[in-house]
């Protein structure tokens, strides 16, 4: 199994437009250059996608992916979905629908934001057919492309977010500021977890550093790799870092 970090960065990425810029990033190192939170999954020729935001096209496209067979959603702030549309192209090839997976409050935002993803309405031009299919899923465990798939509650402020576990090796958890203590005893013996630490100070809907440390230290996982990074620079978070722990950066690849 591969993973690649396509983006760990915020909402706004680094450098960001305006006023924050690189904030205390030193923009002479290529790892402070954060797009949005983004992960690849691939094994034995599936790719899996977790979530899809403004920087898709060219995070797919520097990672030379030429196929998507389905897309797991987070969570519905556009940081993790702007970009579904960009993912249509997959489509036009072999005119295999591209499955969406997420939560109930997931799929009706999708359908509300992205409708003509979906469906094809009376309006709609006469050769168009919709590109993806919206497909619900819950708290549990299930067989999802032939990797046994965890899928838990994570607390986002005033909302939940969607974690994965796959094949009990791998878990990605990100924008949480609060883990439901049943997921530590699920989380335990990881190959590698990424998982949000956004930056020093604690912040009401997204984990601080000290905070994730603490999961970090129940869990204990072989390898832990902080994501959706904020204006933090990264020679500072690996600093920090307890062992066995590392700021992650867009590109970074592993094999388990």
């Amino acid at each position: 199994m591969k993973i690649t970090i396509l983006g760990c960065g915020t909402s706004v990425g680094v450098p960001s437009l305006g006023i924050l810029g690189w904030g205390k990033c030193n923009p002479n190192n290529p790892k402070n250059r954060r797009q949005r939170s983004s992960v690849l999954i691939q094994d034995k020729g599936v790719n899996i996608l977790i979530d899809a935001g403004p920087d898709v096209r060219n995070q797919l496209l520097n990672a030379k992916i030429n196929t998507i067979d389905a897309v797991l959603i987070t969570h519905t702030h556009s940081d993790h979905i702007s970009g579904l549309p960009e993912l249509r192209p997959f489509y036009f090839g072999d005119r295999k629908n591209i499955p969406i997976y997420g939560n109930s409050k997931t799929l009706n935002d999708l359908k509300i934001a992205f409708d003509y993803l979906f469906e094809k309405k009376p309006t709609s031009p006469s050769y168009f057919t919709p590109p993806m299919t919206l497909n619900e899923i819950k708290e549990g465990n299930m067989n999802f492309f032939n990797f046994d798939l965890d899928i838990f509650n994570q607390h986002h402020g005033n909302i939940d977010t969607l974690g994965f576990k796959f094949n009990n090796q791998f878990a990605y958890s990100t924008d949480v500021v609060e883990m439901p203590e049943k997921n530590f005893k699920l989380l335990e013996d990881l190959d590698l977890w990424i998982v949000e630490g956004l930056r020093d100070e604690p912040h009401e809907a997204h984990a601080h550093f000290d905070l994730t440390f603490e999961w970090i230290k129940k869990v204990k996982p072989k390898k832990s790799i902080l994501t959706h990074l904020a204006h933090v620079d990264y020679d500072h978070v690996m600093s920090i870092c307890p062992k066995d722990v590392y700021p992650g950066y867009d590109g970074m690849e592993f094999e388990i």
